[in-house]
């Protein structure tokens, strides 16, 4: 029997603090190929900084994170530019350009780490922008966009590289539920059709369980539970069970980490 694929990224024992604040505490998680694992907990929890540190944004002060068999705070800078060509980003605000139309938003990751010319970057972007049904607007400003059709561009820009992972920081922040459901639907068919691996930062509990086919849960700067999708449903964990239910009742509230069951 042929080995398993490696993991598209791993943390080990990450820990990371900012002053005196500790915002990581001890955080391992895998990411297997082809999974949209759901990254969940509290605003402020760190969520997002995990996030910057698989990008190699930030260095965890202790421990390890890989992408396939990367050690990201190890890569010299030319190498870690070589390797974040391979990771898409989708931002919780989109993070367009307002000084450049949706066409060239989208090319700019061509233009600047690639040597294509015009011709095959316009091919590259309309083929992206026709993907998220927006070809018809490549010559707008961003400022002539509604939200969701802002967050569909930023994601025709994430999959213009090609990459193996994209890395979603609440996709569905600031859509009402309709267009919020629209975008978590392009998320799920984009990268089953792109065969891309996938980490989604959310604390919306109705996008989280639409999109996710695994889950986390970031508490006190511990994973304290990952596993599919359908388990955190009926997970055991007072911290996850409460989380999901919106409860004023239970451990986070009190802030108890005596209530939490770390695994």
């Amino acid at each position: 029997m042929s080995a398993p694929p490696p993991d598209v990224v791993e943390l080990r024992d990450v820990r990371l603090s900012f002053d005196e604040k500790v915002v990581l505490d001890g955080v391992s998680l895998r990411v297997e190929p082809l999974d949209r694992l759901v990254i969940m907990g509290q605003s402020g929890s760190g969520k997002s900084t995990i996030l910057r540190l698989i990008l190699g944004i930030l260095p965890p002060d202790k421990g390890s994170i890989f992408f396939k068999q990367f050690e990201i705070s190890r890569l010299n800078r030319r190498k870690l530019q070589q390797v974040r060509t391979q990771i898409g980003m989708v931002y919780q605000y989109s993070a367009l350009l307002s000084s450049r139309n949706v066409r060239d938003n989208v090319a700019l990751p061509l233009e600047e780490l690639t040597k294509k010319t015009r011709a095959e970057i316009d091919r590259i972007v309309d083929e992206k922008l026709e993907l998220v049904g927006l070809l018809d607007s490549k010559n707008e400003a961003p400022s002539e966009l509604s939200g969701g059709m802002r967050k569909r561009v930023s994601l025709a820009r994430a999959l213009v590289m090609e990459p193996e992972l994209i890395l979603f920081d609440e996709p569905s922040a600031g859509l009402d539920p309709v267009i919020a459901t629209v975008i978590d639907e392009l998320i799920i068919s984009l990268t089953e059709r792109s065969q891309v691996t996938s980490i989604i930062v959310t604390h919306e509990m109705d996008s989280a369980f639409r999109v996710g086919t695994k889950m986390a849960m970031l508490y006190h700067g511990k994973i304290i539970e990952q596993g599919e999708a359908a388990a955190f449903k009926s997970s055991t964990n007072p911290v996850v069970a409460q989380f999901l239910s919106g409860s004023t009742e239970g451990p986070i509230l009190e802030g108890s980490k005596d209530a939490v069951a770390t695994k």
